[in-house]
């Protein structure tokens, strides 16, 4: 599959880049989601400085409306988006290594 090394040169890009990376996925918690987090993971990306986040659709039914009006629904619209970036922004969670 040739999109792969194209990701993988991607995501490289973006977390040596960036301090935020976000998702969004108009499917549920595997896919494609699931292939960016085990690139971050394998490549050792995640152990720097990049905050990661990922949206998705919800597990429940949406019922049929407008477009803009199903994104909101589901969490996936501009406003909520904003949201996400805001707060992994100031996300000031950290953990202790133990040994």
């Amino acid at each position: 599959n040739i999109a792969i090394p194209l990701e993988e040169k991607l995501m490289w890009q973006v977390a040596t880049h960036h301090v935020v990376l976000i998702k969004l996925d108009e499917g549920s918690i595997v896919g494609f989601g699931a292939h960016v987090n085990h690139i971050l993971t394998e490549k050792h990306l995640l152990d720097n400085n990049i905050k990661f986040r990922s949206m998705i659709l919800p597990d429940k039914f949406l019922d049929q409306d407008k477009p803009e009006e199903m994104y909101k629904e589901a969490g996936l619209d501009a406003k909520s988006i904003e949201a996400k970036v805001l707060e992994t922004l100031n996300s000031k969670v950290l953990i202790k290594k133990t040994n």
